[in-house]
């Protein structure tokens, strides 16, 4: 593997998930993350993509607990985002920034409709 290309090594991981291969895949990925080899700072980085497909693939090895325990993870992010976004209303009031205040408003109708959310509730709920 070539250890610039992201866009190839992230494709490789992808297709790891895809055929179950869960170790090899996480020890892959952690190539790319800052420190190399810390598998929380995918998490830290809101890496939904990865996240989603390892817990399909949990899923799919019938491990119910981790499959669960990665899907709330995702959930999480989605209330971090909604949580960070309360320190953005007193920012635009005291900076006077009204079509940034508007486009945020706009972000947090869309952002339970995107569709990683409705593949983390689904994915729950199963």
């Amino acid at each position: 593997m070539d250890l610039a290309d992201r866009y190839i090594n992230n494709e490789s991981v992808k297709r790891m998930l895809q055929s179950d291969q869960v170790a090899l895949a996480g020890k892959t990925v952690v190539l790319f993350t800052k420190d190399g080899g810390q598998h929380n700072n995918l998490h830290d980085m809101q890496c939904m993509w990865y996240e989603l497909a390892s817990d399909e693939s949990y899923f799919r090895h019938g491990d119910f607990g981790r499959a669960l325990e990665k899907f709330i993870a995702v959930e999480k992010h989605y209330a971090d985002i909604t949580e960070d976004q309360f320190d953005f209303h007193s920012y635009c009031l005291r900076k006077i920034k009204p079509r940034a205040y508007v486009g945020k408003l706009k972000f947090k109708d869309w952002l339970h409709s995107h569709a990683y959310f409705h593949k983390v509730a689904a994915g729950a709920i199963r």
